[in-house]
């Protein structure tokens, strides 16, 4: 008898097991799409591909010593063709060829054998079975065990304990895993994926495959996209409930009637996936509708919640369709690419409650990796909740609201602008307030207790203006600096002036130290770093028609740009006096003229 294999059977094994047990095997027919099928798969190093490459060699093996012949025929297909296999096109040309040879078609695949039936071929559909390697995946595990890491030539590790508290331990001293080991657990797990319920592949790229097998998540990476084989899998150990957080029954109520933009966030393996488990089991308690986006899918929610993951791996393109079922809540995990902000805005917008969840070091940076990554003005429409989790337990509650106001450490009203404020929920402190400061995005910390003169007075932010106004004081025009946060400063002056900066043992510098509250550090311009760029605060005065500008004495016979607040207006050419006068009726002098008025800091940059 002749038969016809398809990719299926070669794929999962069950081929060879069924020939063992046909005695009137003569001819295996082996389509050609079979052969490029597995040669695309295997030089995509995928695991899929790898192990029929196996079975390829080990038929070629059963046939020679049993006497079988293989003959090789059909038309090879091209890479368009194999990757629109799932249209169909290459199974009709395996069994075209088996309707040629009128041999029996051999599959695992059910629509395939019931098309082949359909055009009236022998079929034989061949389930896929279980089979064992001897050791699983599962046996590296026991209760206190959060995953494993297997990697060849190397002993196999565990992480043991509880999210947020765990050590890495070796698991066997005695063995050391091989590549030949690890690839006989990787078909292992790859075929059970495609046979138990509850697993999946989710993907299976170059080089890569993730699997989720049941409750365990399975990472395989392989050369070429790693220097060696490697298994990881991660599986929950703890299963809570929000009461099991002990929460404050404010920010309980807050989750439950109005927060409805919550990010939660936390460093990987602080327990986020495990929290958002939580409330998205608490919202169905409620009687909500709730869903998820997962990529890959492995929060351990209760069937009541249904899990989804993307097209063709785009989360973003299940957005549209998530809209039509109407959901009351959505659980975002995770959030790492922009398009992921981006479709978390749209769907937040349109009016659905939603839970993400980001990696993040500490609590504001769950709010500072929506920067530029969305508008800074819709960001408190988006997210009114930041939960941070430390160690299986929240650590921090923000809440986020706009307003218009002059930002903390300014006090110019003309410098009042759109800012948002982020709170500590619990105590309704102000910690940090985002605004825009000409073309950058600032996230500023308030400090709750502010610096303090040695006479105990609160010590005023110091700005490039202040320092002008300080330092004019003690008759010093010709300066430039740099601030070394927290509250250093560089003060550069010419060789004449820095006598006169310091004063008598030091007291003079010393005092402008305590009006500024910095450490300042007297230069001269020489000792300033060649790389470093030239800015220098200017002085201005008006008169009655004029705008009047004293420039530095290394800006003398130099053509030099003028910026305001840092943003580069106009360039001007310094006489050899060192002072410019700019008329007000001119745009120059009007620009000049407003920005004094509103006490912008004025520069010259060389």
């Amino acid at each position: 008898m002749k038969y016809t294999p398809d990719t299926s059977v070669i794929i999962n094994g069950q081929f060879l097991k069924y020939l063992s047990t046909q005695k009137d095997v003569e001819t295996i027919v082996l389509s050609r799409v079979v052969l490029a099928e597995i040669e695309n798969m295997a030089n995509q190093a995928k695991t899929t591909g790898m192990a029929a490459l196996e079975e390829l060699q080990l038929m070629r093996d059963i046939c020679a010593k049993n006497g079988y012949n293989i003959l090789i025929d059909g038309y090879r297909p091209t890479g368009n063709q194999i990757r629109g296999a799932p249209a169909g096109e290459l199974d009709a040309q395996i069994r075209e060829l088996a309707q040629e040879h009128q041999s029996i078609l051999v599959t695992s695949d059910r629509v395939m054998a019931e098309i082949g039936k359909a055009e009236g071929l022998v079929v034989v559909y061949l389930k896929q079975a279980a089979r064992s390697i001897g050791k699983k995946i599962e046996d590296y595990f026991d209760e206190q065990t959060m995953s494993i890491h297997l990697r060849e030539n190397n002993p196999p590790l565990g992480k043991k304990g509880k999210p947020g508290n765990f050590e890495l331990v070796t698991l066997s001293d005695e063995e050391i895993l091989t590549r030949e080991y690890l690839e006989e657990l990787a078909k292992d797990v790859i075929e059970r994926a495609t046979r138990e319920e509850d697993s999946f592949i989710e993907s299976d790229r170059f080089g890569t495959s993730v699997i989720q097998l049941k409750n365990t998540r399975i990472v395989i990476i392989r050369p070429p996209f790693s220097d060696a084989m490697e298994i990881t899998a991660v599986r929950p150990i703890l299963k809570l409930t929000l009461r099991d957080y002990k929460l404050d029954y404010k920010l309980l109520e807050r989750i439950e009637k109005k927060a409805e933009g919550i990010i939660i966030a936390g460093s990987p393996g602080a327990g986020k996936s495990t929290f958002a488990t939580a409330v998205a089991e608490f919202y169905a308690d409620k009687g909500k509708i709730v869903k998820t986006f997962e990529n890959p899918r492995d929060l351990q929610v209760d069937n009541r919640i249904t899990q989804m993951s993307g097209f063709d791996g785009d989360i973003s393109a299940s957005a549209d369709l998530v809209l039509l079922m109407r959901p009351d809540y959505v659980i975002y995990d995770e959030l790492r690419k922009t398009r992921d902000f981006e479709t978390y805005s749209d769907l937040r917008l349109a009016g659905i409650g939603l839970l993400g969840v980001v990696h993040a070091t500490q609590a504001i940076d769950g709010i500072q990796r929506f920067i530029k990554r969305v508008d800074l003005g819709i960001i408190p429409s988006i997210v009114d909740t930041i939960i941070f989790i430390a160690k299986g337990e929240v650590a921090k509650t923000y809440t986020l609201t706009m307003t218009v106001k002059v930002p903390t450490g300014m006090t110019e009203k003309d410098l009042s602008r759109p800012v948002i404020l982020v709170k500590d929920f619990l105590t309704n402190k102000l910690e940090y307030e985002i605004y825009t400061f000409g073309e950058q995005i600032v996230v500023s910390p308030i400090n709750k207790s502010p610096k303090r003169s040695a006479s105990g007075k609160p010590i005023a932010a110091v700005t490039p203006a202040r320092l002008q106004k300080v330092l004019k004081k003690y008759s010093i025009y010709d300066f430039n600096y740099k601030f070394e946060p927290p509250n250093s400063l560089s003060l550069f002056v010419s060789d004449k002036d820095k006598p006169r900066v310091i004063g008598k043992n030091g007291k003079r510098i010393d005092e402008i130290e305590q009006k500024l509250g910095l450490s300042i550090d007297v230069k001269t311009y020489g000792e300033k770093d060649e790389n470093e760029e030239a800015e220098y605060i200017l002085d201005v005065y008006p008169t009655k028609s004029k705008m009047n500008i004293t420039f530095p004495s290394t800006c003398i016979g130099e053509d030099v740009l003028i910026a305001i607040n840092g943003e580069v207006m106009f360039q001007l050419t310094v006489g050899k006096s060192g002072e410019i006068s700019v008329a007000k009726d001119t745009e120059t002098g009007r620009a000049l003229s407003a920005a004094y008025n509103k006490g912008a800091t004025i520069s010259a940059i060389l």
